[in-house]
C-alpha cells in the first residue's frame, strides 16, 4: 500500500473511532441530563465498554504499519496532512501505552464517581466522595506512570488538557498573579459601594431568564438547529459531533447573573465546538487545540463581552421589558452590578478579579493530592484554610467548599489551571480583535455580535488542533501568550467601575 492509501486507510480508521466517542459523549450528556437515577450502574457499564471498545480499535497494530508507511514518504503531504499525521501519531503513541483494563476502570470509575458526588454534594457529605476521589486518583497515578512521566505526575494530568504547560510553568504564573492582583482586591473592596448589585437581585422568573438568555445566546450566533440548551445540576457544553452540539445551563430565581453569565459561557465553548472546519469533522484535527483555547473562548464572551458596558446598552431594553423592575434602571446600572467585585465562595459565580484565586486554591489541592502530601479524607480543611487565605472567606459546609465543582468526579485533575490559561489567552485575543475590527464595541453596543464570532471563527475556531495553542495565539495576536494583556484589560475595567486612581 502506498503512503496516499495507507492515509485514507487511517481517517477511515480514526473516522469510526470518533463515532465511538461521539456515542460515549452523548451517553455521558444523558446522565447529566436526563437519566433516571437507577439506570446509573448500568450507564456505568456501557461507558466502560465503549471506551474499551474504542480503545482496541484505535490501537490495533495495523493502525501502526499505516502511520509507519504515512511516515516513510512525510515529505509528500501537504502542510495540512501533515499536521493531521502528527496528531494521530501524537494520540496512537499515548494511547498505545495504555492497557485497555485500565481504560475500562478509568470509565466506569468516573460513572461511579460522577453519581457518588451528585449524591454528596446535595448532602454536603464530602466522606461519601472520598473513596470515589481515592479510587480516581488510584487509576491517575497508574496512567502517568505508564505513559512515563513518572515524578511528574501532574504534568501527566496537565497534558491531557493543555499539551506544553507544566506544574513548574504554573507555579510561577499563579505566583505572579497572586501577587499582583490581591493588592487590587483590596483596593477594589474599598470602593465596594460604587458598584451596587441590588438591581440584579430580587425575583426574576426563570422562564423569562430563559427568554433573556436565548435572545443573547442567538445574537452571538449560536446555531439551535445544530445545538440545544438543557438543564443540569453543573453547567457544561458537550460537542456530540458535527451538528450537535449541546449547552446546559442552571438558575437562580434570585440573581439574575448566574444563570445569564453561564449560558454566555457555556455558549462561547459551544460557538467554538460549532466553528470548527467542517472538513475537519472525525478527523484527528477536528477538536479543539486544548481546553485553555477552549475556555478562552467562553470567557471572552461571558466577560470581555458580555459585562461590557456596549453589550449593556444593547441589551438593557430586552431586560427591562422581560422584568418589569429593570424598568428605569439604566445600562451603566447593570454594567456596574455585573461587574461588582465580592469575595465569594463559589467559582463559577466569582467576579473576574478574584476568579484566579478560586483556581488557585484548586491547584495547590490537586498537587498535594498527587504528590500523595495531602490525603483525600484531609481535603476540606485544605480547603478551607487556602479559602482563607486567598479569599479571606471558609465555607459553612462541603457542598459550596470543596463539593462544589464537577469536575473531581469525572477524574479531571489538571483541568482547573485551564480557566486561568484562557483567561489571559481570551484577553489576548480581544485585543488583536480590536485591533483589526474598527468599531468593535459600537458593534456590540447595537447587538451586532457576529462580527465578533467571524473573527474569532477564522482566528481561531476553523483550525481544530492544526495549531498547538501557543502557536495559535501568536497567529491570531502576533504575539506569544502573556499575561500582560489580562491584567491590562482587567485594571482598565476596574478603573472605570470603581473610578480607581
Amino acid at each position: 500500500m502506498d503512503a496516499r492509501a495507507a492515509y485514507a486507510e487511517l481517517l477511515r480508521r480514526y473516522a469510526e473511532v470518533r463515532d465511538l466517542s461521539s456515542a460515549a459523549a452523548l451517553l455521558s450528556w444523558d446522565q447529566e441530563t436526563m437519566l433516571p437515577r437507577k439506570g446509573a450502574a448500568a450507564r456505568g457499564q456501557q461507558l466502560a465498554t465503549l471506551a474499551g471498545v474504542r480503545h482496541e480499535r484505535f490501537t490495533d497494530p495495523r493502525v501502526g504499519e499505516l502511520l509507519a508507511e504515512c511516515r516513510a514518504d512525510f515529505d509528500s503531504f501537504d502542510e495540512l496532512q501533515k499536521a493531521q499525521l502528527r496528531e494521530l501519531t501524537t494520540d496512537f503513541d499515548r494511547a498505545t501505552k495504555l492497557p485497555k483494563e485500565l481504560v475500562e476502570q478509568f470509565a466506569a470509575a468516573e460513572s461511579a464517581a460522577l453519581e457518588g458526588w451528585r449524591d454528596a454534594r446535595a448532602k454536603s457529605d464530602w466522606p461519601a466522595f472520598a473513596p470515589h476521589l481515592s479510587r480516581l486518583l488510584e487509576l491517575l497515578r497508574r496512567k502517568c506512570e505508564v505513559l512515563g512521566f513518572g515524578a511528574r505526575r501532574y504534568d501527566g494530568l496537565l497534558d491531557d488538557y493543555e499539551k506544553g504547560a507544566t506544574e513548574a510553568s504554573l507555579v510561577t504564573l499563579f505566583a505572579d498573579l497572586r501577587s499582583r492582583l490581591a493588592p487590587l482586591v483590596g483596593e477594589v473592596l474599598e470602593r465596594a459601594d460604587r458598584a451596587d448589585a441590588s438591581c440584579v437581585k430580587g425575583a426574576f422568573e426563570i422562564a423569562k431568564q430563559e427568554q433573556l438568555a436565548d435572545v443573547v445566546v442567538r445574537a452571538m450566533g449560536f446555531d439551535l438547529d445544530a445545538g440545544r440548551i438543557d438543564r443540569s445540576s453543573h453547567p457544561f457544553c458537550s460537542g456530540i459531533a458535527e451538528g450537535d452540539t449541546r449547552l446546559t445551563r442552571r438558575f437562580v430565581e434570585d440573581d439574575l447573573r448566574p444563570a445569564l453569565y453561564g449560558v454566555i459561557h457555556e455558549a462561547g465553548h459551544g460557538l467554538y465546538e460549532q466553528g470548527i472546519g467542517v472538513e475537519l469533522a472525525r478527523t484527528p484535527l477536528g477538536e479543539a487545540c486544548s481546553l485553555g483555547i477552549h475556555e478562552s473562548q467562553s470567557r471572552l464572551w461571558e466577560n470581555i463581552v458580555g459585562r461590557s458596558l456596549p453589550f449593556w446598552r444593547a441589551f438593557a431594553p430586552t431586560a427591562a421589558r422581560l422584568f418589569p423592575s429593570l424598568c428605569g434602571v439604566a445600562p451603566e446600572q447593570l454594567w456596574r452590578a455585573a461587574n461588582r467585585v465580592e469575595r465569594s465562595l463559589i467559582r463559577v459565580e466569582a467576579d473576574e478579579l478574584t476568579y484566579n484565586l478560586h483556581v488557585a486554591v484548586r491547584f495547590e489541592i490537586e498537587r498535594a493530592l498527587v504528590r500523595g502530601d495531602l490525603a483525600v479524607a484531609d481535603v476540606p480543611a485544605a480547603w478551607n484554610g487556602q479559602m482563607k487565605e486567598l479569599l479571606g472567606m471558609v465555607p459553612g459546609n462541603d457542598a459550596e467548599g470543596c463539593l462544589q465543582d464537577i469536575h473531581w468526579s469525572m477524574g479531571a485533575l489538571g483541568y482547573f489551571p485551564t480557566y486561568t490559561l484562557g483567561n489571559l489567552y481570551s484577553a489576548q485575543l480581544w485585543e488583536a480583535a480590536q485591533r483589526e475590527l474598527p468599531g468593535l464595541d459600537a458593534s456590540i453596543e447595537r447587538g451586532e455580535l457576529l462580527p465578533l464570532r467571524e473573527w474569532l471563527r477564522a482566528k481561531v475556531h476553523a483550525h481544530g488542533r492544526r495549531y498547538p495553542a501557543a502557536e495559535l495565539i501568536e497567529r491570531a495576536t502576533g504575539a506569544p501568550p502573556s499575561a500582560e494583556p489580562f491584567l491590562r484589560y482587567l485594571r482598565t475595567k476596574l478603573t472605570a467601575v470603581y473610578s480607581l486612581d
